[in-house]
């Protein structure tokens, strides 16, 4: 889509509710162990999901009980600080911990084995997201912002006023920042459909902007192609989502014709190469 009022048709839920931004994760004090539970617990698991430790699954499966997952997570995080491997969350590792959720970016570490793994991205939340209320991801949207000023759509999507956002947004330099977690329901598709069947298309996608006018004439950067291949292959690995649902704006809006993105020049076949479906 095109972010800016003029083009934009965002559509919020039927009983849309004013979305805080996401507290910071932040590492807990030390001294947890297998066996203990709790808030701490969970607030090391938050972390260690952050950081690609843990998934969200296995988060979701024992949430704030210190076990057999998140012990290995611990060693494992410790491994890669070169601390002692013992499983306990001590003053070292609550040390180690807390100077890596304070770095701005997102270690490329993977949450599962595969070829892909999440490329670094810049934190910069937008509060205009909401719950996906269960619904699980399986499909990625792309879209162009409409404008080539990256700097000015990054504000413009942490606006509360203009009531869009993306999961993430890719600059002209390949720079990419994530504006609503994964887990959240960002607000890029309006009025949608897949394969013809009328669906909330924010509670069930990713969405991704792409820094470019959307003319059709300015270029998609090499930058650009190298982390959008990196980000949806990470992204459809996984969210298992099939190759058929990785789609443009254009290809879900309704009425059929409302949105073009991505621009005509975009290089779908390249994208799909890159990922290899």
């Amino acid at each position: 889509m095109s972010i800016r009022p003029s083009s934009s048709s965002f559509t919020p839920a039927a009983t849309p509710r004013t979305a805080a931004t996401a507290p910071a994760v932040t590492a807990p004090p030390a001294g947890l162990r297998k066996g203990d539970s709790g808030p701490k617990v969970k607030q090391l698991q938050d972390g260690l999901q952050k950081l690609g430790y843990l998934t969200k699954a296995q988060v979701a499966s024992g949430p704030g009980t210190f076990g057999s997952q998140t012990e290995a997570a611990v060693k494992k995080f410790q491994g890669d600080q070169k601390l002692p491997t013992t499983g306990f969350y001590g003053e070292q590792t609550a040390a180690a911990l807390k100077k890596a959720l304070a770095k701005p970016t997102t270690p490329t570490t993977p949450t599962q084995p595969g070829k892909f793994t999440k490329p670094e991205v810049v934190n910069t939340p937008s509060p205009n997201s909401d719950s996906r209320n269960g619904t699980d991801i399986d499909a990625i949207i792309l879209h162009h912002t409409g404008t080539n000023n990256g700097k000015g759509d990054l504000a413009w999507m942490r606006n509360p006023q203009s009531k869009v956002s993306a999961n993430y947004m890719l600059d002209t330099d390949g720079k990419i920042y994530q504006l609503v977690g994964d887990e959240k329901r960002s607000w890029h598709a309006g009025k949608s459909a897949l394969n013809g069947v009328p669906t909330d298309m924010n509670a069930r996608s990713i969405g991704i902007e792409i820094v470019n006018d959307g003319s059709g004439k300015t270029a998609f950067t090499e930058a650009q192609y190298k982390s959008l291949t990196q980000l949806v292959g990470y992204l459809k690995q996984e969210y298992k989502v099939p190759a058929g649902n990785i789609l443009g704006h254009k290809d879900i809006a309704v009425p059929k014709g409302r949105k073009d993105d991505p621009a005509a020049n975009f290089d779908w076949n390249r994208l799909r190469k890159g990922i290899g479906t």
